[in-house]
């Protein structure tokens, strides 16, 4: 038995094994990368609603001038009537609404 030729056999089957190893990482990381998933994002029909609410929200008419002017002058001139029944009704209201939160 010639122990040149088994030493040159050893070594050239584990260069051979190192460099399958090799080529085997490689082929993970590629696979690795190519699986790597992806994000993705969906709309619900309820999230255009609310986009479409908060822009009519941002260009409705907030002034109140006109009630706010009605209201100074009938304080001032004593003809302001409070409702002690519509107040106590709308409180209680409130107070159930929170509840229920």
């Amino acid at each position: 038995m010639d122990i040149k030729n088994l030493n040159s056999n050893l070594v050239n089957n584990t260069r051979l094994n190192e460099n399958s190893r090799a080529v085997e990482k490689t082929t993970a990381n590629a696979e690795n990368t190519v699986k790597a998933p992806t994000d993705k994002v969906t709309l619900t029909p309820l999230s255009s609603q609310i986009r479409d609410i908060e822009k009519r929200a941002h260009t409705a008419d907030t002034s109140n001038e006109a009630r706010i002017a009605e209201l100074k002058k009938s304080i001032n001139d004593g003809s302001y009537k409070i409702n002690a029944d519509s107040i106590a009704d709308k409180l209680i209201r409130t107070e159930l609404l929170l509840a229920r939160a």
